[in-house]
């Protein structure tokens, strides 16, 4: 299986919940099932590489979003592997057009590379590189008038080194829940806290969109803090819960020389989709913590073993009669976390 999978199980469910939050709710709810009945249909074709029902589900996917970019990339895909060059830059071309930007995860997918030689595939990639841009500037202005909430530690002394703890909230979550958290052992170590918040507002909190708007709020998280405090390069950890455990999972691994360690907490993972790189010398420390009763936990055990495999130093942390949320006490269970990946 491809890393390609990135898009058709995990990209197109959350492309799919933000694209439709603005319907009126019985659309929502009759589009959503269809939407997930066609996607989980398109998805067994794609493992069974049975290429001529994938693409006849992708087109089936893009009919139901027709607004959205990412099944027209999918389709894009699986043209590519079904052998159709035409039809795979084709709908590469609209995906495009409709706004996709994941410009890295494009150039690193093994299901197009049939037509990266093609005419007219530096064009694409030059109008997904614009979008990337476009986009990422529009976050950051959004992200900039949204500042992370900072809780420095007590007694800092003017130029002292500190740690930092960047976390990311959950879905439908705010970040103004987290000092109460993450304060407690934040303070015990003498870091600062600093917490984002995604863009996407969900009830009375906040979503994450993908993973490169979560990137450049990241980016201009760290920004903010360097500019206000002396970071101690080697003792950035970046923490996350539930999707934001995803987004902390796959920005470590992705910037495996930022951070000293990441700490998931009841994250979803699905290994034909979310399985790590292998890791380097520069890796951090990951800490998985979940709870026993969590849904997450199968997929946190999971998790953890394939990073383990991959390389990484891990550790697994379930919790006993959790649900998902964070086990107490607070201090005493994110301390062991801290503990764990600071330990150089």
């Amino acid at each position: 299986m491809t890393r390609s999978m990135h898009v058709p199980s995990r990209w197109i469910r959350m492309a799919a919940t933000v694209a439709l939050l603005g319907c009126a709710v019985p659309v929502l709810a009759q589009q959503s099932v269809k939407f997930k009945a066609t996607e989980r249909a398109f998805s067994e074709a794609y493992r069974q590489e049975d290429w001529e029902l994938a693409a006849d589900l992708g087109y089936k996917l893009v009919q139901i979003l027709p607004d959205s970019a990412v099944p027209k990339y999918n389709l894009a895909c699986v043209y590519a592997l079904k052998g159709d060059s035409t039809s795979s830059l084709l709908w590469l071309r609209r995906a495009a057009e409709e706004g996709f930007k994941n410009l890295s995860h494009m150039e690193a997918d093994s299901d197009l590379d049939a037509i990266r030689d093609l005419a007219g595939y530096a064009s694409v990639r030059s109008t997904v590189a614009d979008n990337k841009q476009h986009h990422r500037g529009k976050v950051c202005e959004k992200a900039a008038a949204k500042p992370p909430i900072v809780v420095a530690p007590e007694n800092l002394r003017p130029g002292e080194k500190v740690p930092v703890i960047i976390a990311l909230h959950g879905f439908g979550d705010r970040p103004e829940n987290y000092p109460q958290i993450w304060g407690g052992a934040a303070a015990e170590i003498g870091a600062v806290l600093a917490v984002p918040q995604g863009l996407r507002p969900v009830g009375n909190g906040f979503a994450w969109g993908d993973l490169e708007e979560a990137e450049a709020i990241l980016d201009l998280t760290m920004k903010q803090v360097d500019k206000w405090f002396s970071v101690d390069p080697d003792r950035i950890v970046l923490t996350g819960f539930s999707q934001g455990a995803f987004m902390a999972m796959a920005l470590g691994t992705r910037h495996q020389d930022l951070f000293a360690g990441v700490i998931p907490v009841g994250g979803g993972y699905i290994p034909e989709i979310d399985a790590p790189p292998e890791a380097t010398r520069t890796s951090p420390r990951f800490y998985f913590l979940v709870g026993s009763l969590d849904q997450a936990a199968a997929q946190t055990r999971r998790a953890a073993d394939d990073y383990e495999k991959a390389g990484y130093e891990v550790r697994l942390r379930v919790a006993a009669n959790v649900g998902h949320t964070f086990p107490r006490p607070l201090k005493r269970e994110l301390g062991r976390a801290l503990e764990f990946v600071l330990d150089r």
